[in-house]
């Protein structure tokens, strides 16, 4: 048997034997690594076979259940750089163990529907309610705040052009803020380095902005007692670096005396947990989680103000480190995110005695977010 022969008996033994070994292989539903859900076994359908869903949910199926999945990402990342590449695909590595996201693919006409739909939505608002108070934040990542330390000739969105994008849209249908300035007046601080969220800091400097913006009376730094909760905060992007050098993230919490008697449900009501943040998330890898215990539908902050005021923030999780200064300011704060949140909105508006409305995102987040426009634009019954 020849040479070429050998070589194709044992590529199909290494092929067959890594199938064999993916199926057998136990799936699993959420990486703690990545910090997500991992796609499961998509259900076959002739319509999803050839409008090609079928097979890309199936490649994504195949990726993200590999056999020793994380050592291979790790392998391949340290292959890159030693190879001098500035990324693996998925981050950038920036100057000083910084990470930053690769930008997805620009969906232009995403972009042009959810900034319309946000403007829709809060239009729709002031006419339903005309004595509501709506603000927009929309937050630049890192690569925009500091683009000095990304690789040189790193491509990156433009955020600041979907910022202005936004602004246009929105009119005068809610007072707008842009934090840019204010984030990048924080040298370095306003992100972490492994995750793609800003800090205390970051959120801190965002909240001043708003406050500005829309009139209300920011609580000064020294109103805070600021304590360092981990040491050894690694976030998404570390995940994604697949670079076990990486050091970690500090991570604050930034007290008052009326967080301490806010309270939140994560169940509409149904069950309450005294103050604003999960100590339990600390001990695991989704450390960012210690912030209002992370993602849901819907979250309902108590604070114990008693004005009357109640706050929807339509948001990404943007918001969960930058809630705990809106404690000062709102009696109530339903945070709602359209990733998973089911209900017709504007039917349920109806029924929380809303005074304000703020729409908060990061740019990344809201150019790529496909559930925002259909959840906006959905017609109520009334």
């Amino acid at each position: 048997m020849n040479r070429a022969k050998w070589l194709t008996i044992v590529f199909v033994v290494v092929l067959g034997g890594m199938t064999v070994w993916n199926l057998c292989s136990p799936k699993r539903e959420y990486s703690e690594t990545e910090n997500r859900y991992l796609q499961q076994f998509p259900s076959f359908s002739w319509d999803a076979l050839f409008s090609g869903e079928f097979g890309q949910q199936f490649k994504d199926y195949a990726a993200d259940q590999f056999p020793q999945r994380d050592a291979w990402v790790a392998i391949k990342s340290i292959t890159q750089l030693a190879l001098l590449q500035k990324d693996n695909g998925r981050v950038y590595y920036g100057e000083d163990g910084r990470l930053f996201a690769v930008p997805a693919a620009q969906d232009a006409a995403r972009e042009e529907r959810n900034c319309q739909a946000v403007a829709d939505f809060l239009r729709w608002m002031k006419e339903a309610y005309p004595e509501t108070s709506c603000s927009v934040l929309l937050s630049p990542t890192a690569s925009t705040i500091l683009p000095e330390e990304l690789p040189a000739n790193a491509p990156v969105a433009d955020e600041a052009a979907l910022i202005e994008q936004l602004r246009q849209a929105v009119g005068d249908a809610a007072v707008f803020v842009d934090p840019t300035d204010a984030l990048r007046a924080a040298q370095g601080n306003a992100f972490y380095k492994t995750d793609h969220h800003w800090t205390t800091a970051g959120a801190y400097a965002a909240y001043c902005a708003w406050a500005q913006a829309t009139g209300v009376t920011a609580l000064p730094k020294e109103a805070f007692s600021i304590e360092t909760v981990s040491t050894e905060f690694y976030g998404t992007l570390y995940s994604k670096a697949g670079l076990p050098w990486l050091r970690p993230d500090t991570m604050e919490a930034w007290r008052t005396g009326t967080q301490a008697g806010c309270r939140v449900s994560q169940d509409g009501g149904k069950t309450w947990t005294q103050g604003l943040y999960f100590a339990d998330y600390l001990s695991q890898r989704d450390q960012y989680s210690y912030f209002l215990g992370g993602n849901q539908p819907l979250t309902i902050v108590e604070t114990g103000v008693k004005n009357g005021k109640t706050l929807l923030v339509i948001k990404d999780s943007y918001a969960h480190s930058f809630t705990p200064f809106l404690t000062e300011h709102y009696e109530r704060i339903l945070l709602l995110d359209p990733r998973y949140f089911r209900e017709n909105l504007r039917d349920w508006v109806g029924e929380q005695g809303i005074t304000d409305v703020l729409v908060l995102y990061n740019a990344a987040t809201f150019a790529e977010d496909q559930r925002l426009a259909p959840l906006l634009t959905a017609p109520g019954k009334s």
